[in-house]
């Protein structure tokens, strides 16, 4: 009989917009892969539901809040802190989409897509740090997107605050690769091509059936499909392994041959 063993044991995990999509997924995998974790998100009826629903589910923590707050990704990393006394793995997931033309934006909106998605990787990358730089080791893992590398339109509107935000995370998972690889930390990128969540909603949709949507964002594909979550969580789980440990810097894409094309 072999015995598989599990890639992320004794690693205590933050992930954020953990309730739902990949962030769930990713939860879900990490779990069974032996990690604790500190699951965040501001819907907190389906970030419970998330939890009760895991491996060892009473060994692992939730924090309800807005991420795009200080004080919610301070106490993210005190609660793991002060139950674990380390932080191995920050997954930057959470993210919300917009489709809107550049002149259509409005200030608070713009300042909202920015705050979810790209003010949370820095707060929470900010605050782990201190821990990971002590501990020596550490794996941060930012939720990138074909979105990072190309310009995109959907149902006849532009995508390009949700892109700007995308780009975001792959040169913050660069930056801080740089910076803090002598410290033993690692900082990488997920980039997934369409990807069925929850993120894209019938108002994003117009009059087309959600069903048919995707269809035909899985046809833009070279495998003529779209992705799905566990597939995307399969790549997180990798980059916050020790499997990947000469791997620091990257963008890992995971896109069914999109940008190849």
């Amino acid at each position: 009989m072999i015995c598989m063993s599990k890639r992320l044991l004794d690693k205590v995990a933050i992930i954020t917009g953990a309730a739902n999509g990949i962030g769930k997924a990713t939860a879900i995998a990490f779990a069974k892969e032996g990690a604790t974790l500190i699951l965040n998100d501001i819907n907190e009826k389906d970030l419970s539901n998330v939890k009760n629903g895991l491996v060892n589910s009473s060994s692992h923590e939730i924090v309800i809040g807005d991420i795009s707050l200080e004080s919610t990704a301070n106490l993210l990393v005190e609660t793991a802190i002060k139950k674990h006394d380390r932080v191995d793995v920050l997954v930057n997931n959470a993210g919300i989409h917009y489709i809107e033309d550049i002149t259509d934006v409005t200030p608070d909106e713009f300042d909202h897509c920015i705050g979810v998605n790209m003010k949370s990787m820095f707060l929470c990358s900010k605050a782990v740090i201190p821990k990971m730089i002590e501990q020596q080791k550490g794996s941060i893992i930012n939720l990138g997107s074909i979105s990072s590398f190309v310009g995109q339109e959907m149902m006849g509107k532009s995508t390009f605050l949700y892109n700007m935000t995308k780009a975001a995370a792959t040169q913050l998972a660069r930056s801080l690769a740089t910076r803090y690889a002598s410290d033993g930390i690692r900082a990488n990128a997920v980039c997934p091509g369409a990807t069925r969540t929850e993120q894209i909603k019938d108002k994003h949709v117009g009059d087309l059936p959600l069903d048919d949507f995707w269809e035909g964002a899985g046809q833009s594909h070279p495998m003529k499909r779209y992705g799905a979550p566990e597939e995307i969580a399969n790549a997180i789980v990798f980059l916050a392994s020790d499997d990947s440990s000469f791997m620091t810097g990257s963008s890992m894409v995971v896109d069914g041959g999109y940008l190849a094309q």
